[in-house]
């Protein structure tokens, strides 16, 4: 798991609960919640799956980004169809 979030106190946990929780869930992170200033109980994400998931997502988001910026850098004659580009593609990666 990643790093921890900034502890908070208890009762910012008990007024701000629902979007600490969701936070959890959606960086993966945990959260220590400190009472009296020392560490009192731990949130964590319910499951590994969710981080999977989460994992997965991230993965998808960058490879989307990496295309996109390829596809900026390289224009395609039109008048090609789709299995010459593929033909073209595969001999320019593979030889």
């Amino acid at each position: 798991m990643a790093t921890a979030l900034t502890p908070v106190g208890v009762r910012e946990a008990k007024n701000r609960f629902s979007e600490l929780a969701t936070e959890v869930n959606a960086t993966g992170r945990a959260l220590v919640v400190l009472r009296n200033n020392k560490p009192w109980v731990t949130i964590a994400p319910a499951d590994a799956e969710s981080a999977e998931r989460r994992r997965r997502a991230e993965a998808l988001k960058a490879l989307t980004q990496s295309i996109e910026s390829a596809a900026d850098e390289h224009a395609w004659d039109a008048s090609l169809s789709d299995k010459e580009l593929l033909g073209e593609e595969r001999e320019r990666r593979f030889g």
